[in-house]
């Protein structure tokens, strides 16, 4: 029983898609979008350095912690994503709290879709988190072209 509970932790934490983390070093994960973003590497304005993700080599994004909101009893961070394709790329997201990434990746629930123009475009949106020092962003339905309708849904470039 033990084995296959063990097993299942392993599996799921293989499993994760994107998950930012402020820390005192890099981490580049083998998991599907996992980076931990080094408090040394944050700008003047807060937003941490660009990082690559694991399945998209063209989709780059950053995260800032924008404070405690009072009202929502949570934290607002800020994500932004660049684009290096040459062509537009659509895809669906949902920022939680690192405690409910396994929740996320299970449902696949995704509340918000962007749309980032090619040539290093850059879009972004907020999420009030529940965590202030961390937060994971889930990604899917991705696709890449002028339109976001009429065709399956893009893979990992990998």
């Amino acid at each position: 029983m033990k084995k296959i509970n063990l097993l299942l932790a392993i599996t799921m934490i293989a499993l994760s898609t994107m998950s930012f983390t402020l820390k005192d070093k890099k981490i580049v994960s083998d998991d599907y979008l996992k980076i931990e973003i080094p408090i040394t590497e944050i700008d003047s304005q807060g937003w941490g350095s660009w990082n690559t993700t694991d399945c998209l080599r063209g989709l780059d994004f950053r995260v800032k912690n924008d404070g405690y909101n009072k009202y929502a009893k949570k934290y607002r961070w800020s994500i932004q994503f660049r684009n290096r394709y040459k062509q537009k790329i659509h895809f669906s997201y949902k920022a939680v709290s690192p405690n409910e990434k396994y929740e996320i990746k299970q449902s696949e629930k995704t509340t918000d879709r962007i749309h980032v123009d090619g040539n290093n475009g850059t879009k972004g949106s907020y999420y009030l988190v529940k965590s202030g020092s961390s937060i994971y962003v889930y990604i899917n339905k991705i696709r890449i072209g002028a339109k976001d309708y009429g065709y399956d849904y893009y893979n990992c470039d990998k």
